[in-house]
């Protein structure tokens, strides 16, 4: 029945099994058509059945259709054997079936075991849709139908079949688990792909006739080949703290003060000239994370400013510290989202891509990923914010993550922050670095001791070959 001289338009064929056949979705119907008439594409089915419907049209439910034809004289169990044989007019002829195969298809098929449609069907059991679809209705499956054959039934004890049930409803949990859990990632990528398309086209529109000035390089010897990672993790641009009520005052002015003055003094103290700086972007740089104040997961927080002073200010700074850097060398900034600022450090990082765009010496890494990854020489790092239940796996997650980097480099290194206290350890072949803090406290800090974890800036020296050879920290002095 293939080929496009016998349906001219498509509109035969649809009109023929649209009243033979029940379909789930247009988008079944267009797969099942394709099977058919490959000549056209599965995308141009789809539309010309969209065209179909919107004149009035309707698919038959799945469920709800009946099949008149008698089933008994087309489906055959071969006991001996072990066997189903089915006569499928889709395949002019039978299919032989194996019983273990006929049982699996229609656990599969039944809500219980998972309620699979015709095409995943077809993918899971390596059948033709249009054989999966026909051997279905033959057989007289629903999707609410219970899971076993007869033959299963009659040959097992009650409590047997009871067992089997269950266990089908555990594996029927974890596949619904999975796929609401599959279902928000992708909600979750979909929101960013808007987010970023909007935002990075707002900043590369008003940004397009700037330059980022250039940046006088200062003086420094080069004697090894180096790198420098230098994060300002968990800054909380926009955290407010009373002094009288917390003891230190933290507002805009004093992070700002903090992140720049700190990073000069470590500059300063460099041995000798690196060849990049790794910048965590994020990591709550921001304190909020919404126009009312509140983090990601809706924690009302005390503000030094309203959230679009945060916001706009917390960019400019970001971009003093990446400038303050450029006077030294290159630098390659690498996606942190906190769990303060998940969105707004998105922001921040579209606005850095867009304003460094013409810069040959600022690299951005835009990407939303939890866990980012960079090479460095014989070095494979690793950037997270460090909030979750996945912090005690790193190292496996790196071997995973990034399995082709980490066979092919010596130094396996993480960083993160989130815990505001520094911190050196080995974990399953992975260094994992815990940066320190520049933030001051507030009334929830204060009231719950969090308070003696010393405030400060490091800078952790990379060597090309050997991997972590030392670190420097610009420590917070209150009376300064």
């Amino acid at each position: 029945m293939s080929g496009t001289g016998y349906f001219t338009n498509g509109r035969e064929l649809i009109e023929k099994f649209a009243k033979d056949r029940p379909f789930a979705s247009a988008t079944e119907f267009a797969k099942f058509l394709y099977e058919i008439e490959p000549a056209r594409s599965m995308e141009a089915w789809r539309g010309a059945i969209n065209r179909w419907l919107k004149e009035g049209n309707t698919l038959r439910d799945v469920d709800s259709y009946v099949d008149n034809s008698s089933t008994t004289t087309r489906v055959y169990y071969d006991k001996a054997n072990d066997k189903y044989i089915v006569m499928l007019d889709s395949n002019d002829g039978m299919i032989i079936i194996t019983g273990e195969k006929h049982r699996a298809m229609k656990k599969a098929y039944s809500d219980v075991g998972g309620g699979l449609t015709y095409e995943e069907m077809a993918r899971e059991f390596d059948m033709p849709a249009l054989w999966v679809s026909e051997y279905i209705r033959v057989n007289g499956w629903k999707h609410a139908m219970q899971p076993f054959t007869d033959e299963e039934i009659t040959t097992n004890t009650l409590d047997d079949m009871v067992d089997r049930f269950l266990d089908l409803r555990k594996v029927e949990i974890l596949k619904k688990s999975e796929k609401k859990k599959w279902r928000q990632i992708e909600k979750d990528a979909e929101q960013y792909n808007v987010l970023r398309e909007t935002l990075s086209n707002d900043f590369f529109e008003v940004l397009a006739d700037h330059k980022p000035a250039s940046v006088k390089r200062k003086a420094m010897k080069h004697t090894t080949d180096y790198a420098v990672v230098l994060s300002p993790t968990d800054l909380h641009f926009g955290k407010y703290g009373w002094v009288d009520e917390v003891g230190s005052t933290y507002n805009l002015d004093e992070a700002r003060a903090r992140v720049l003055t700190k990073t000069e003094e470590l500059l300063a103290r460099l041995p000798s000239k690196p060849e990049k700086f790794f910048v965590g972007i994020g990591s709550d740089w921001f304190h909020v994370d919404n126009d009312v104040g509140q983090t990601t997961k809706g924690t009302a927080q005390d503000m030094a400013a309203t959230p679009a002073q945060i916001l706009m200010q917390g960019c400019d700074l970001a971009r003093q510290h990446i400038d303050l850097l450029r006077t030294v060398s290159d630098v390659e900034l690498v996606f942190m989202g906190g769990n303060h600022d998940r969105h707004t450090s998105i922001m921040l990082m579209l606005y850095l891509e867009a304003y460094y765009n013409t810069c040959d010496d600022v690299t951005v890494t835009v990407s939303p990923h939890i866990r980012q990854y960079v090479t460095y020489g014989n070095n494979l790092i690793g950037f997270t914010h460090g909030d979750g239940k996945v912090m005690n796996k790193l190292h496996s997650l790196m071997a995973h993550e990034a399995r082709k980097d980490w066979g092919v480099t010596t130094n396996h290194l993480w960083f993160h922050g989130h815990l505001h206290h520094q911190q050196i350890r080995e974990v399953g072949g992975c260094l994992v670095v815990q940066l320190p803090s520049l933030a001051g406290e507030d009334r929830y800090h204060s009231r719950n001791g969090y308070v003696m974890a010393r405030p400060g800036l490091s800078a952790y020296m990379i060597d090309k070959n050997l991997g972590l050879t030392g670190s420097l920290f610009a420590p917070v002095v209150h009376d300064e």
